[in-house]
């Protein structure tokens, strides 16, 4: 067990210090730039952070399900990326086409058509630096993965607050911030793998391509398809509201992503150790652990934010952003039902049938577009919430539920009803009714009580540590 966490610790990281950096960087900006502005360089951000994730093709997933498998890492590595970096290059040029038109959708001006050259420079950079990261993350480097993630964060933050003190006070600090700052994140990340870089050797391996592209696009689908729910609130918000209210979304994401350190910490251990415990054949004593362990982790941090609300507000940008104390519980579901789905859904990945996710995706992806159509005119970053909101529980269910019909499964009844008792809490937590603070505190005591069977089975690992085996 003390290995388990040595490993989960390291990997942990990385995101701690990004959050850091992150609930620093927040407020500063939102406070210099404005609210409008800060809607229009989110808008941009949520916009081509999932660019990548079509063009990948799976078959970065594909990759770390072949990882253990394949004895040559830099011929495994070049071959699946070839086909993302094709595309990349592709599009790239597509783009260059359309420079003004995308500059005057996004910026409302055709003049920035410059930063649509940019953003294709980084979509190309973003695909090396994503198989390098899997590499070391395969090696289960936890450490260096960590830094190589806080280091990308840091180039962000580096630039975006030098702008700021330059004088600029527009939504360029944010773009340039993101695109510039990783880059140069991205080019020590190279410098230090550039032998994985060397394509002196590269050798063409159709069968392991196709066969890698079968069990990775139909995850492209999936995962691209989940991937644009908060580019779909964005865009719903941009067409029927204002600037402003991108901004009072986007920031409270933003500042949400606290959960996110959970998120991209555990997933970034769990993946490597999941398909090593499966190759092992671990007991599924040991997964439904794990997944019990993750909720009650999660909840306790689910109401720590809604207790905290003023903190949050004012870690968005103050006043000006006051309105984000209303949907914070709503923007943490993402997070949370992504999580916890990473512990029920092994199913798939383990019986290679990766097509389920394209149902997965579907689950989520038609609520969040109904329900956007439906409440994001009337209720702006409100309606856009419930439909993040709406669409994670059908995502997790839908995980669950495929991975049960591939043979993995353990019991839901402890998720389900904390689940029901947190989503309930943050739609009441919408909206400003009297006394929700004790109304909170009520059910942070109710949503525990259904949990303590995890804190006795936590005990009882700690008393009995041979009867588990956690390494």
């Amino acid at each position: 067990m003390k290995h388990f966490l040595k490993r989960l610790v390291g990997f942990s990281l990385g995101p701690i210090l990004g959050a850091i950096i992150s609930l620093i960087q927040v407020p500063i900006l939102n406070r210099l730039l404005g609210v409008n502005e800060v809607g229009k360089a989110y808008l941009f951000q949520s916009l081509i952070v999932i660019i990548p994730t079509y063009i990948y093709f799976g078959l970065d997933q594909a990759y770390t399900r072949e990882y253990h498998l394949y004895k040559n890492k830099r011929q495994l590595m070049q071959l699946a990326t070839l086909i993302p970096m094709i595309a990349g290059v592709i599009l790239f040029i597509i783009a260059i086409g359309f420079d003004q038109n995308i500059s005057m959708w996004l910026f409302e001006d055709p003049q920035y058509y410059y930063i649509v050259w940019y953003s294709g420079v980084w979509v190309l950079a973003t695909v090396l630096e994503r198989f390098l990261l899997l590499t070391i993350r395969m090696e289960e480097k936890a450490i260096e993965y960590s830094m190589f993630n806080f280091l990308l964060k840091l180039g962000t933050f580096v630039v975006s607050i030098g702008l700021a003190l330059l004088g600029w006070r527009d939504f360029k600090v944010i773009v340039y911030g993101l695109i510039f700052g990783q880059l140069f994140g991205d080019l020590i990340l190279f410098i230090r793998y550039r032998d994985f870089l060397n394509l002196t050797d590269f050798e063409m391996d159709l069968p392991l391509l196709k066969k890698m592209l079968a069990f990775g696009i139909p995850l492209m689908i999936a995962t691209s398809l989940s991937s644009s729910l908060t580019a779909i609130d964005n865009i719903f918000i941009k067409q029927y509201t204002t600037s402003k209210e991108l901004g009072i979304y986007n920031s409270a994401i933003k500042i949400i992503n606290v959960i996110g350190i959970v998120k991209t910490a555990f997933t970034s251990f769990w993946v490597p150790t999941a398909y090593r415990w499966y190759e092992e054949r671990k007991s599924l004593k040991h997964f439904k652990f794990i997944s019990d362990i993750v909720l009650l982790g999660l909840t306790i941090i689910f109401y720590g934010i809604l207790i905290f609300k003023p903190v949050m507000v004012f870690l968005a940008g103050g006043e000006e952003y006051s309105d984000v104390q209303y949907i914070i519980g709503l923007l943490s579901f993402p997070h949370i039902m992504y999580t916890l789905s990473e512990t029920t859904t092994l199913g798939i990945v383990f019986s290679r049938r990766t097509y389920l996710n394209i149902l997965v995706s579907l689950a989520a992806f038609i609520p969040s577009i109904l329900i956007n159509m439906t409440l994001t005119p009337t209720l702006g970053y409100r309606g856009a919430a419930l439909a993040s909101f709406a669409s994670y529980i059908m995502f997790y269910l839908a995980r669950t539920y495929l991975s049960k019909r591939t043979g993995f499964y353990f019991g839901q009844r402890k998720q389900l009803i904390s689940i029901a008792l947190m989503g309930f809490v943050a739609i009441l937590n919408a909206f400003p009714i009297e006394h929700i603070g004790w109304i909170n505190v009520v059910f942070i005591f109710l949503t525990l009580a259904v949990q303590t069977s995890t804190i006795k089975d936590a005990i009882s690992i700690r008393n009995n540590p041979s009867e588990w085996d956690f390494d």
